[in-house]
């Protein structure tokens, strides 16, 4: 427990829940946040149904590749801190999810979900719910988004010689969301760290080296926040998104003005932490 947050992994009968607070940051480049979307938003949209399914099937996706799915809440009488009672923690399965104050998920090294493994990707539900956002979601997400990460932490590890240049080598953050109702309280980037470090922990037990952890985030206060927690820029590079300024495709008629004002905001960043033994000699871009 850290303050008024417990931190554990999460149960896979949360994940519904946990899909709803992912949900409300969409796609990245958002400069306003979506509504978190709780189970007495009836009826669900098209739209925010497929959105829910995506989520899903990547907390799937990352438990088959033996990653980890976390979660930060407040402690209640219904969900104790685990020290305040001996009883079998109850599982958030039903909204309203204020409670619960962010996610994170990680990937171990040599753990990365691959279209080359389709029949991963339809057990888990991720083809089916990614397909499902239509052809300028799949082309998002693959080519813009993944395309310009790969492409950054690529360069940023070769600059600096680590991991051979390959950020197969390190542990991925997957993803690290927060509440919409959290804002100003860090629960993200505390639930972060905390995943971190019991990942090392492991691996100190297990007597293994502890391994660089890597992520991308394209908000600059997602920079500012990574870097409290430890966290060196190694690339960042303009995106082009087709939406607007506030996150919204692009009208047919859409002015240049509206397209510039947009890529000054739609950029990307590739952000590195070393464990604190190997972290000499690493510096920011």
């Amino acid at each position: 427990m850290d303050g008024d947050l417990v931190f554990r992994n999460a149960d896979p009968c949360e994940d519904d829940e946990l899909s709803r607070i992912m949900n409300h940051n969409w796609f990245q480049c958002l400069i306003t946040p979506l509504d978190l979307i709780t189970s007495t938003t009836a009826p669900l949209t098209s739209l925010q149904a497929r959105r829910l399914a995506f989520y899903r099937a990547w907390f799937a996706l990352v438990r088959a590749h033996s990653g980890t799915v976390s979660l930060a809440y407040t402690p209640s009488a219904t969900h104790p801190a685990p020290s305040s009672s001996k009883s079998p923690l109850q599982p958030f399965t039903a909204s309203p999810s204020n409670s619960i104050a962010a996610v994170v998920l990680l990937l171990p090294p040599h753990a990365r979900p691959s279209w080359f493994e389709p029949l991963i990707a339809w057990r888990t539900g991720l083809l089916p719910g990614l397909f499902g956002l239509g052809l300028r979601g799949v082309w998002r997400v693959l080519v813009t988004f993944e395309g310009n990460v790969e492409r950054m932490i690529t360069e940023g590890l070769k600059a600096r010689k680590v991991a051979g240049g390959d950020q197969a080598n390190l542990v991925m953050c997957h993803g690290c969301v927060r509440n919409p109702q959290w804002e100003g309280k860090a629960p993200g980037r505390r639930l972060l760290n905390w995943a971190i470090e019991q990942w090392w922990e492991r691996q100190s037990v297990a007597g293994e080296s502890r391994t660089p952890v890597w992520l991308d985030t394209s908000i600059d206060e997602g920079v500012r926040a990574y870097q409290e927690i430890g966290f060196k820029v190694l690339g960042e590079r303009a995106v082009d998104t087709g939406a607007d300024y506030n996150g919204i495709k692009f009208k047919p008629r859409a002015t240049e003005e509206a397209k510039e004002k947009a890529r000054k905001r739609s950029r990307q960043w590739v952000m590195l932490k070393m464990p604190p033994e190997e972290r000499h000699g690493i510096q920011a871009k």
